[in-house]
């Protein structure tokens, strides 16, 4: 089901003045005038994480954390602050499926196609791989619902390998191990001009914090004088790849924020495409790759 409103996004902010009233009840009657929303999309947007609230302790003049309600029929308390986020074009937004890579009981392994999100917004959560797995996903072996944490992100024009924990306790180990370095991740992207054959460096911080990463040419295409190019991360910061393929002259194709890509270009061609658990030692434990039919092609 879909919104086709035309309403200009806005936010809801009021508190709860009476108690024993429902979350669906109290949004019905705080709505503004020229807004009209059915019960069921009220609920719908419940559930996509559009709805924040932060109920009264016992504590006077505090309050819990706000955090997204889904259950619209959730009894509030009076006092409880309740925050509304309506835009239309992200409640609306569809998404191409995950796939399953891997199912290891206590995480599993996905690819996350390109669109599809590491973290929400307080416009909402449901294009996240985590809430898709949640909402979407029935895992063949029990228990066939999971709840999901994601541990490392990949941005949204990103494609790939993803790890998603299904406990606080898993979730915690595998974080641990992202934060000593046990976990290696290889990319491949293609970029503008010819890279070269021999193995690069670059050490350029990233915001201010020390980044570093590795890149050797895989293949050159003489005709579009672009190559494909394997990097490895030692550090994970944010746009890291993107950040040092385009300052060193070799911006990935289809980079709207550091290269020069326009609309109808390609998306941006980046891609995660191994995993790799690693003991203190540094020898590999366990690997994943993704399979060939998800592998970016040798000529684009």
């Amino acid at each position: 089901m879909t919104v086709t409103s035309n309403i200009a996004p806005f936010e809801l902010h009021f508190t709860v003045q009476q108690s024993e009233k429902t979350l669906l009840e109290a949004l019905s009657e705080q709505l503004p005038s020229n807004v009209h929303f059915s019960n069921q999309q009220l609920k719908r947007f419940c559930q996509q994480g559009a709805v924040w609230v932060s109920e009264p302790l016992n504590q006077p003049q505090k309050h819990s954390k706000k955090t997204r309600v889904r259950r619209a029929k959730k009894v509030l308390k009076e006092g409880a602050e309740v925050s509304f986020y309506f835009n239309e074009a992200v409640l609306n937004t569809e998404i191409s499926p995950p796939v399953l890579i891997e199912d290891c009981g206590d995480f599993s392994v996905w690819y996350k196609p390109k669109g599809v999100l590491s973290q929400g917004s307080k416009w909402g959560d449901h294009t996240t791989l985590n809430r898709w797995i949640e909402t979407q996903y029935a895992f063949e072996t029990p228990p066939e619902k999971r709840p999901c944490w994601i541990i490392h992100r990949l941005d949204k024009a990103t494609d790939g390998l993803m790890l998603i924990a299904h406990s606080k306790k898993s979730a915690q180990r595998l974080a641990h191990r992202f934060e000593t370095h046990q976990i290696g991740k290889t990319y491949q992207a293609w970029v503008k001009g010819q890279f070269s054959e021999q193995e690069r460096s670059f050490d350029q911080e990233v915001d201010g914090k020390p980044a570093l990463s590795f890149a050797r040419q895989l293949f050159y295409d003489a005709d579009n004088q672009c190559s494909l190019v394997q990097v490895n991360i030692a550090t994970g910061r944010k746009h890291q790849i993107r950040v040092h393929l385009s300052n060193a002259g070799f911006p990935i194709i289809g980079d709207r924020l550091y290269g020069d890509a326009q609309e109808g270009d390609p998306d941006l061609q980046l891609t995660a495409v191994e995993i790799t658990f690693l003991s203190p030692q540094g020898t590999i434990e366990q690997r994943f790759q993704l399979p060939d039919n998800l592998q970016p092609s040798v000529s684009i």
